[in-house]
């Protein structure tokens, strides 16, 4: 059944904070000149979610701000002109201004899940940990970087300075592959997309001649523009900002991808703006799996593997669930890519006829209803008793496991049942009998006069036996009839 949800993916910028009247407090190019940009093609208009006022009139007190990023927890901004970093909540309210020991004039930022990035438009990547304020390290190469995004796929950074090459560049420094954005004129921000189908996506947000704040989208497969790019400034401030920088996650709101970052008024009593976009499309759950693929049969305590594959109208990766019919389900495993299979292990404790199936939901958490099921008997241990001696002093008895799972800790009893006698009953444990093995147990030291009733047990999880003879006991001779 179709399924169509509202999706936001959107952007939020950021935050400008001034320094002095006599400082400049937005971070431009002095050489850039007038370029044309492509309007946007095939996409909704975007739909403003939010827009915090976080410079001179907001909540810093001061323009001047230009980096942006979000943790999963928390809005950051960074001062251009100062060493000051400043943390928001999701609301945009103010929560601390800060600074870093040995770094000064950040640009954008990037997170990798654990650390800040960012740089002073220069060949110096500083690694951070805004949590203990602290510089972690450096990343140091012959690049330049002012806008930066991390790569969570190839686990590399996009290092670009104004309109120069947009660099790939890894954890040592190395420069690893570099491409021109070549649309663009003043690159300030970039952020990093693996959420939006047909992606990975580079956002390039680009102040143009100086005065814009228009967002490009880059795809990194093809090496090429999309041909969509959006323009900030119709929607934000008194229209005149300038881009700075730029991030995307998906943990901003239930899991739905978000893109967001800073945009620095350029006009003499502007301020410096977070704002939040939404962009809705039309979303399909995947298909329905087929039934998961798998064993007919199995015994307990063992891993069975099992397969299931489905595609997604939309292309997206898919995530699978499997019920595994005993009251358990596995995680949700993946992503996998649209009609690529997944493989789940389980095993059961109990013996019986178990149906599994698999559901599967997208990267915009829509699902799939269940498939149709496979049916596995999985089977146990079967206990016997045979081979009741008796003897000089002791009894013995053979458990025998004729089943096809092996019987772990077998708990199993010798005993008398009537008469008046020394060593009466015997118990103890076997640690496992394996499938068509068996083990011989023995009683204590048994002494009396008369009849009596021998009795052998032997009990594990899923079977159990027992088996009474009758029997004669003279002083220290036993007899079994």
């Amino acid at each position: 059944m179709k399924k169509i949800i509202g999706i936001l993916m959107c952007m939020l910028m950021c935050v400008t904070a001034g320094i002095a009247t006599t400082i400049k407090t937005t971070d431009t190019n002095p050489t850039s000149f007038i370029h044309t940009h492509k309007s946007m093609v095939n996409f909704q208009p975007w739909t403003l979610l939010g827009v915090f006022d976080i410079g001179a009139t907001g909540q810093t007190g001061a323009n001047g701000n230009a980096g942006a990023e979000f943790d999963g927890t928390y809005l950051y901004s960074t001062r251009y002109a100062s060493n000051l970093i400043h943390r928001y909540d999701k609301n945009g309210t103010l929560v601390e201004e800060f600074s870093i020991p040995g770094v000064s004039g950040l640009r954008d930022l990037a997170f990798d899940g654990t650390y800040m990035y960012g740089s002073a438009a220069n060949n110096t990547i500083y690694k951070m940990d805004f949590t203990t304020k602290t510089l972690i390290g450096t990343i140091i190469g012959s690049f330049q970087c002012r806008a930066i995004a991390y790569d969570s796929n190839l686990d590399v950074f996009y290092c670009k300075n104004w309109g120069d090459p947009c660099w790939i560049v890894d954890r040592l420094g190395n420069i690893v592959g570099q491409f021109n954005l070549g649309t663009t004129l003043e690159t300030y921000g970039l952020a990093y997309d693996a959420y939006t189908p047909g992606g990975p996506y580079l956002w390039v947000f680009d102040q143009g001649d100086g005065t814009d704040s228009i967002i490009y989208q880059w795809d990194l497969t093809a090496g090429t523009y999309t041909g969509f790019s959006y323009d900030v400034n119709q929607d934000v401030g008194s229209g005149v900002g300038i881009a700075g920088g730029l991030w995307m996650s998906p943990d901003y709101e239930s899991g739905i991808p978000l893109i967001g970052g800073c945009v620095q008024d350029s006009s003499a009593s502007g301020t410096d703006w977070l704002f939040v976009y939404g962009m809705y499309h039309t979303n399909l759950p995947p298909n329905i799996p087929s039934a998961p693929t798998g064993p007919d049969e199995g015994v307990i305590v063992t891993d069975y593997t099992f397969s299931a594959v489905t595609t997604d109208p939309e292309g997206q990766p898919v995530y699978y669930m499997f019920d595994w019919g005993d009251g358990t389900t596995s995680d949700w495993i993946g992503p996998v890519d649209s009609g690529k299979p997944a493989n789940a292990i389980h095993q059961w404790v109990t013996a019986g006829i178990y149906t599994i199936k698999v559901k599967a939901k997208d990267i915009f958490f829509d699902e799939s209803d269940w498939s149709p099921a496979h049916p596995i008997t999985i089977v146990g241990p079967s206990l016997e008793i045979s081979n009741i001696t008796g003897g000089l002093f002791e009894i013995q008895a053979v458990i025998k496991n004729t089943g096809s799972g092996n019987a772990e800790q077998v708990i199993w009893s010798i005993r008398l049942i009537g008469g008046v006698f020394i060593g009466k009953n015997t118990s103890g444990t076997l640690t496992s009998i394996q499938s068509g093995k068996q083990s011989t147990v023995s009683s204590k030291l048994i002494l009396g006069f008369g009849k009596t009733m021998i009795s052998v047990s032997a009990s594990c999880r899923d079977a159990s036996a027992i088996k009474d003879l009758n029997g004669m006991i003279l002083l220290f001779l036993i007899i079994i009839k």
